[in-house]
């Protein structure tokens, strides 16, 4: 067996001295590329496929769960913070439901779940408390289902129901967010959380809820109806309103003076209140016959003195009998009319994005600005933008130079990056056609080799050698393909001399003839392969 390997060995190590360089590198690299594949195969197919075990757990959780896995021995892997625990994909359903006899993740009741233990001595008080807690934990869940919202904890303030009360209090909410690293919510989302607290809450406004982030940022105040989400609807509507009339003066001046010669800013004060008027306007119209209509007469006939006069001497007590007598009259009439008036009520509502005050600027470059009017240039952009002077609109407008540095340096920079990218694939070029002529080079060489190589198998002419050299080259080849035989040592001794003499021959053969020798010796490799 050992006899056979060493054959084997040897005869393998023979054929590969026999290959070319070329050859020899060509399967060192094969060989090195198996070598690396193998192994990187290797670990990916040994390497466990993990899944989550739990995800969004508690920290008491979390450490619970830790502490069994430990115990167990399994291996895990914290990840998003330490709120999911990963383990192998195999063992998942198993130690879910190991974890669950533990009762493990415990969690807390939280939402609606709360009004599902009360029980019947459960008071009034208790109801009302249990059912807020119940409000607020459904709240938490809705607003941690929003993106980038890793927890919310919410607290309502609900007024007590009294019956003598003329003016009751509003139910007032507060938010505090917990946002993702990285994470900051726009106006429209801080709205959203508002409404979304104030819908659930019966006669909740959504300006009576205070929104907070966990750095203790206010988002949303109460009480004062102001938001983020309106700073960021009035900037919304100024910028709008300013890129439009900035867009129709830019483009009367890069007509005038050309593209990048002239720079336009407009600042628009913009109105977002909104109010409303209600005016009243009574009309009568004569033609029309009154609603009611009533008529008084009163008339008098008698004698005596008529009761009246002026204050005075005369019409003290004694002056009756001075006085004289005679029949008297007395007839008075009014009369009352309701006339029908016509009433005309005007509610009028004014709208938002009123223009309180324009100002703008304009700056062109000297170098082009010198023979313009400016006056010109400055009813054009004010045409263009609707300038008002009586609602104290203003606009300046100045030549100077420009300062054209940093253009020009992004210029030089493009350039430069144009003429790096068109040198970088002249060179990546350049390597690939380096890389497929060596490659070419040595599938031409190593073609080359082996067709030599035929030619000098093909015009090989067998060697003319003696009976004894034959027979001593014959036995060698014999003696390599089977295992050793053990001779007598004095055999070994008597051949010696003459073997030596056989091998000195065969030696100056090789020296003078090696081709012809080399290329017999592999046709006797070759028979001995077959």
């Amino acid at each position: 067996m050992k006899s056979a390997l060493a054959g084997t060995m040897e005869r393998a190590r023979s054929t590969f001295d026999t290959i070319s360089l070329g050859q020899k590198v060509v399967i060192g690299l094969l060989l090195v590329g198996l070598t690396l594949g193998g192994f990187f195969f290797f670990r990916w197919i040994t390497a466990p496929t993990q899944a989550p075990l739990f995800s969004n757990l508690a920290s008491t959780d979390a450490s619970a769960i830790v502490d069994e896995l430990n115990a167990a021995g399994v291996a895990y892997e914290l990840t998003d913070g330490g709120q999911t625990i990963m383990v192998a994909k195999d063992q998942v359903y198993d130690l879910r439901l190991t974890m669950s006899g533990q009762g493990l993740p415990a969690g807390q009741d939280t939402g609606y779940a709360l009004l599902d233990e009360q029980g019947i001595t459960t008071s009034e008080f208790q109801q009302q408390v249990t059912y807020q807690r119940a409000l607020e934990g459904e709240l938490s869940k809705t607003l941690e289902a929003l993106e980038g919202v890793n927890s919310a904890v919410v607290h309502v303030a609900l007024p007590e129901d009294e019956v003598f009360v003329t003016e009751e209090s509003e139910p007032t909410a507060s938010v505090l967010l917990d946002l993702a690293p990285g994470t900051a919510l726009s106006g429209e989302q801080i709205q959203a959380v508002t409404n979304l607290v104030s819908s659930s809450v019966q006669d909740m406004e959504p300006d009576q809820v205070t929104v907070t982030d966990a750095a203790g940022q206010v988002l949303s105040a109460p009480g004062t109806g102001i938001t983020a989400a309106a700073g960021d609807a009035r900037s919304q509507v100024e910028q709008e309103y300013e890129a439009r009339l900035k867009n129709n003066a830019q483009a009367i001046l890069d007509r005038v003076v050309g593209p990048n010669r002239a720079v336009v800013s407009v600042r628009a004060d913009v109105d977002l209140s909104q109010s409303d008027t209600t005016s009243e306007t009574y009309t009568y119209d004569a033609d029309t016959p009154p609603v009611s209509e009533s008529t008084t007469t009163e008339n008098y006939t008698g004698t005596g003195t008529p009761v009246g006069g002026v204050l005075g001497p005369e019409n003290m007590p004694d002056a009756a009998a001075n006085a004289g007598g005679g029949n008297s009259t007395y007839e008075k009439e009014s009369t009352t009319s309701n006339n029908a008036v016509g009433k005309t009520t005007t509610v009028t509502e004014g709208a938002p994005g009123g223009l309180n005050r324009l100002t703008v600027s304009v700056v062109m470059d000297d170098a082009v600005a010198g023979n313009l009017n400016q006056q010109q240039i400055r009813d054009l952009v004010g045409n263009a933008v609707g300038l008002d002077a009586a609602r104290g609109d203003d606009i300046t407008v100045a030549s100077m130079p420009f300062d054209t540095t940093a253009a020009d340096e992004a210029a030089a920079e493009m350039e430069a990056a144009r003429e790096a990218e068109a040198s970088a694939q002249m060179w990546s070029m350049i390597r690939t056609g380096g890389i497929a002529a060596g490659i070419a080079l040595v599938v031409l060489l190593v073609w080359l080799r082996s067709r030599r190589r035929g030619e000098v198998e093909e015009d090989y002419e067998p060697l003319e050698l003696s009976d004894d050299m034959l027979a001593e080259l014959d036995r060698l080849r014999i003696q390599s393909t089977r295992e050793a035989v053990e001779v007598d040592a004095r055999a070994l001794e008597l051949e010696a001399a003459e073997r030596q003499k056989v091998r000195g021959e065969i030696s100056a053969m090789v020296s003078e003839r090696p081709d012809e020798v080399a290329a017999m010796l592999r046709g006797w490799l070759t028979e001995n392969k077959s």
